[in-house]
């Protein structure tokens, strides 16, 4: 096959051969090209989403390197490519020929709703840019062009994956054509040509049938929209006796580990599994207590191992494998000074399940409880020593709030992460929910988000926090250093933007009695009460040995004077 067109060079992109036409690839393509950025996006999710048996139809081929791409693997049984732009079907051969891609159809002609006699076409210097409008931007010539019926194709042709870069002929494409056969399309939307706003409208279009779109790191105008099938968990929905799942790091927390775990084995949390490392105050021991007496599982934190230092995402990483998470439905990483606080029913995470829809993710907004002005560490339960907290209706400037979150185990998910979870994009949107079990995309479009604005998000449970306690139990905290990351400090600003005393809307009264009697059965153990008693003891002793160092006593004596009753929100 003779293409006839000149060239000299060839540039190699995302894995494919395309031919060094400077009539058609301009100076402002050809760096883009080189350095895989051209198409870049649409070859990835390409490569990513095809399956054995796929037949490709592609709407706007350029210079042929998607429907190459889409050639290039052996298990897609048909390409189908349609360009508008006369002077790039040679090109498209071309390109289809150094490749070695001979079973490509390219079709010439513009990819319209309806049957209708040639059209203009609009070229400009740079082949990207041609189209159907002619107000965008300055053109150079106008083609003729014949108009293929995109129902026919679609009849004609079967595809399973649509690709479509048509520089805005999408606006009214999609109205009324059958997308139920196809289970993914890649799209380059024009926002330029037609508004945000119809952005949106198509992206609700495909997914009134059944279309969802992947999240993004980041807005682009390159989308893939996934039919995936519905869970059989959705359908069964909400599930009868789900059992749930918390696997959290501890290093020191000894006065605390009993409230904290007869408070969630209370509402309803089935396994435990902690890891520690580096233990001086008994935390260890009495973990193994709870572990002998069948309530908790005691690891090792595996960053020990390797000799890490990024404590609680090697902990995390491992988590996917302990048995806990293979016999549960549910898994939420959580730390011993925070609380889920379920605000409906009894309290429990039954009630929530039963009062939400189905979700993947339910990110539980936090509540930050201040020191309460307590100078000193007792001991005695935080959920009663620390009531007041910020307010649950901040300002728009400080309404954004970490998280925390209950994840849904399936094969969506990709990994947990401390705050919330990855899914496998190939699998489309998650159903992500808040803690008012309202629908939020936020969290799912950026994995770098560990909050959301909390104005409104807990109507159904809320993740009451204690990160201060007491000055004392402050001072202690910094002296142990980060759960997260080894000999990394608390800082003062820690303090100052968690001091808030404001508030006392959130309380613990609806679970008490279930919580009551599960903290008494495990204070009723005497080897574990004496471990506990030893704890709040060495926490003591601890706290009037900081306070005589210099370091501490220049933190206390500036909280004491710059922060301590800091309640606004």
């Amino acid at each position: 096959m003779d293409t006839g067109l000149e060239y000299e060079t060839i540039i190699e992109t995302n894995g494919v051969k395309v031919p060094f036409v400077e009539t058609i690839i301009t100076s402002a393509i050809a760096g883009p090209m080189r350095r895989n950025r051209y198409e870049g996006a649409e070859s990835d999710a390409l490569r990513r989403i095809l399956k054995p048996g796929d037949r490709v139809l592609e709407l706007g081929a350029g210079v042929g390197l998607l429907s190459s791409v889409a050639a290039q693997n052996p298990d897609v049984t048909q390409v189908v490519a349609v360009e508008a732009n006369p002077a790039l079907i040679p090109m498209i051969k071309e390109t289809h020929k150094l490749n070695n891609l001979t079973q490509v159809e390219v079709l010439h002609g513009i990819a319209a709703a309806q049957d209708a006699p040639d059209t203009s076409f609009y070229v400009r210097e740079h082949f990207w840019s041609s189209s159907i409008e002619p107000d965008s931007r300055p053109y150079d010539h106008v083609a003729n062009v014949p108009v293929l019926n995109v129902h026919r194709l679609i009849e004609k042709y079967k595809p399973t994956v649509l690709v479509c870069d048509i520089e805005g002929g999408e606006y009214d494409l999609f109205d009324d054509i059958d997308l139920s056969g196809l289970r993914a399309i890649i799209i380059e939307f024009h926002p330029r040509v037609y508004g945000n706003a119809h952005v949106d409208k198509l992206l609700k279009h495909f997914g009134s049938h059944g279309l969802s779109a992947m999240p993004v790191p980041k807005p682009n105008d390159v989308r893939c929209l996934i039919r995936y099938e519905v869970d059989e968990a959705e359908k069964d929905w909400p599930p009868a006796n789900p059992k749930f799942f918390i696997s959290t790091c501890m290093k020191d927390e000894g006065p605390y580990i009993l409230e904290w775990v007869a408070w969630h084995k209370s509402i309803g949390i089935d396994s435990f599994v902690v890891f520690t490392n580096d233990c001086s105050d008994g935390t260890d021991l009495i973990l193994d207590r709870l572990e002998e007496l069948g309530h908790v599982r005691h690891l090792p934190n595996p960053a020990i191992l390797s000799g890490s230092s990024y404590l609680q995402p090697a902990a995390l990483a491992y988590t996917p494998h302990l048995s806990e998470w293979r016999k549960s439905d549910f898994f939420i990483s959580i730390d011993v000074d925070e609380f889920i606080n379920v605000r409906v029913g009894d309290g429990t995470m039954m009630d929530l399940i039963q009062n939400t829809e189905f979700f993947d993710a339910l990110s539980m907004a936090e509540i930050n409880h201040g020191s309460n002005n307590r100078l000193e560490f007792e001991p005695g339960l935080v959920t009663e020593q620390f009531p007041h907290h910020q307010g649950e209706r901040p300002g728009p400037r400080k309404a954004l709030r970490g998280v925390k979150t209950i994840t849904r185990i399936s094969s969506r998910v990709e990994k947990p992460r401390n705050h919330r979870p990855d899914f496998k994009a190939e699998m489309g949107m998650p159903v992500w929910r808040d803690g008012s079990g309202d629908r939020i995309d936020v969290l799912a479009n950026d994995p770098s988000l560990n909050g959301i604005d909390v104005r409104g998000r807990y109507s159904l449970v809320s993740l009451d926090h204690f990160p201060l306690k007491s000055l004392d139990s402050y001072l202690i905290k910094m002296f142990r250093g980060d759960v997260v990351v080894k000999d990394k400090r608390v800082s003062q600003r820690y303090w100052r933007t968690r001091n808030r005393n404001e508030k006392q809307s959130s309380t613990f009264e609806r679970q008490q009695p279930a919580f009551r009697k599960a903290l008494d059965l495990l204070m009723s153990d005497k080897e574990l009460s004496m471990l506990h008693q030893k704890a709040c003891h060495i926490h003591k002793d601890r706290a009037a040995t900081l306070r005589d160092t210099a370091e501490f006593k220049e933190r206390r004596e500036w909280i004491l004077a710059n922060a301590w009753d800091d309640g606004a929100d």
